[in-house]
C-alpha cells in the first residue's frame, strides 16, 4: 500500500532536533522500551473479535485505555482492528437503528461493525523509523501506539514518552521533554496561544477576543443531553468539551452596562470520550432517558479539571502533558475557556520547516493520520 499524499512525516525538521541518527529504528530501541507482561499484552491490551460493543466498552473503562486492541483468535491472535473511545462516541450517535442512543443494546452490536478496521489503524512496526514515529504527531496526536510484529500480532505498546526519551538521549530517570522545557524557556501560555493563532486574527480584533471565541468550539451549555455532546465531539473531532454554566445576565454592582454573552458564560467543569464510553457502558439500554440525560451528569467538575491559566508556563504544560499523559490540557482562566493546548503545539518547534511553518509534506495534510499500513509499505522500503 502506498503512503498516502500529504501524510509525509516532517522528518527533516525532525533531524535536526533529536540526538539520535535518523536510521534507528522502534527495533533497535525496543530493549530500552518499557516493558509489558505476556498477561497483560494478551488480557489487557487486546480483546477479541468476537466481542460486543459493551464488552469492548466496559473492558477499555476498567483498565482506564483509551483503546483496545481487537484480535481475532481463528487467526492466531493477528490483530485485525483497534476499538478507541471515538469509536465508542462515533457509534452512539450515527443515524441508524443500531445506534446506541437509539436504544439499541450494546451488548447487540458487534465489535466488528464498530471499530476502527486494520486497514485505517495507525500502528509501528519494528522497521518504523523513532522519526517516523514521532513524526505522526504532525497528523494524529498519540500517546500510546500498538507495535505489530511481521504476522501483525502485538509485541507491546509504545508510549511516546519513552521514545521522546530516547530520541532526546535522555537518561531513564530523566523526565521526558526535558529538551522541549529548554525551547520553550521564559514562554507563557498566552504566548504559545498567540503564536498558535494570531494569523488568523482578524483586523482590528484584540487576541483575547479571538481565542474565546474560537474556544467556542470545545464548549457545550450544562443544560446539553449526554447525546448532543456525541454529536458535537463526532463532528468536531474532539476528545472533551468543556461545559459552561450561565450566570446572571444582570450587569453587576459598579457596572453600568449587563456582561456579553462570553462574560456570561462560566466553566463549571468538562465531559469527555472516556465518561461517554463509561456512561454508556454501564447505563441500561431500555431507560427512556438514555438520550436526554444532562451532560452535568457525566461531566468532571471544575475543581478535579487539570487545566492551565494564560499566565502558566509553556513549561507547565509539557509537564502536565508528560507527567499526566495527556493529549490536550484546556486553557481556563478566571472560570473562562480561552483555548486548548495540544501535544503537537508544544512539540510544534520541532515539527516546523526552515521557514518556521509545520512541515506537512507535500500538499495540506492538516487533519490526516498516517495510517499503518502506508507506514508499513514506507519502512519496509528503507
Amino acid at each position: 500500500r502506498a503512503c498516502r499524499r500529504g501524510t509525509r512525516p516532517p522528518l527533516l525538521a525532525l533531524a535536526r532536533h533529536l540526538s539520535i541518527p535518523p536510521h534507528v529504528t522502534i527495533g533497535e530501541i525496543a530493549p530500552s522500551l518499557r516493558k509489558f507482561s505476556d498477561d497483560e499484552l494478551a488480557n489487557r491490551f487486546q480483546v477479541d473479535i468476537s466481542s460486543s460493543v459493551a464488552d469492548a466498552a466496559r473492558h477499555i473503562t476498567k483498565h482506564r485505555l483509551t483503546f483496545a486492541c481487537v484480535s481475532d483468535k481463528a487467526q492466531g491472535g493477528r490483530v485485525v482492528g483497534m476499538m478507541t473511545e471515538r469509536d465508542f462516541v462515533k457509534y452512539a450517535v450515527r443515524v441508524d437503528a443500531s445506534a446506541f442512543f437509539s436504544g439499541r443494546d450494546a451488548t447487540m452490536e458487534p465489535l466488528s461493525r464498530v471499530m476502527t478496521p486494520y486497514e485505517r489503524m495507525a500502528f509501528l512496526t519494528p522497521e518504523t523509523t523513532v522519526q517516523q514515529a514521532l513524526g505522526m504527531i504532525q497528523h494524529k496526536i498519540w500517546r500510546h501506539l500498538p507495535l505489530l510484529d511481521a504476522a501483525d500480532r502485538l509485541q507491546t505498546m509504545v508510549d511516546i514518552r519513552d521514545l521522546l526519551l530516547v530520541a532526546d538521549g535522555g537518561r531513564s530517570d530523566q523526565p521526558a521533554g526535558e529538551g522541549l522545557r529548554s525551547i520553550w524557556h521564559g514562554k507563557s501560555v498566552w504566548d504559545l496561544l498567540g503564536t498558535k493563532r494570531r494569523e488568523k486574527i482578524v483586523q482590528g480584533t484584540s487576541l483575547e477576543l479571538y481565542l474565546r471565541t474560537r474556544a467556542a468550539r470545545h464548549t457545550i451549555p450544562a443544560t446539553a443531553p449526554i447525546e448532543a455532546a456525541c454529536q458535537q465531539m463526532a463532528r468536531e473531532r474532539l476528545t472533551f468539551l468543556i461545559v459552561l454554566d450561565e450566570v446572571s445576565a444582570g450587569a453587576p454592582k459598579g457596572r453600568l452596562v449587563a456582561p456579553s454573552p462570553l462574560e456570561r458564560n462560566r466553566v463549571i467543569g468538562l465531559v469527555n470520550e472516556r465518561g461517554v464510553m463509561e456512561y454508556g457502558a454501564n447505563v441500561d439500554p431500555g431507560l427512556t432517558s438514555i438520550g436526554t440525560t444532562p451532560v452535568t451528569s457525566i461531566m468532571t467538575p471544575l475543581c478535579d479539571v487539570v487545566s492551565v491559566s494564560l499566565t502558566d508556563s509553556v513549561s507547565k504544560c509539557v509537564d502536565l502533558l508528560f507527567a499526566r499523559n495527556m493529549r490536550h490540557v484546556p486553557v481556563i482562566d478566571s472560570e473562562h475557556l480561552f483555548g486548548v493546548i495540544s501535544l503537537r503545539d508544544v512539540l510544534r518547534p520541532m515539527l516546523e520547516g526552515p521557514e518556521g511553518q509545520a512541515d506537512r509534506g507535500e500538499g495540506d495534510g492538516g487533519g490526516t493520520s498516517l495510517q499503518g499500513g502506508a507506514m508499513r509499505s514506507m519502512t519496509r522500503g528503507i
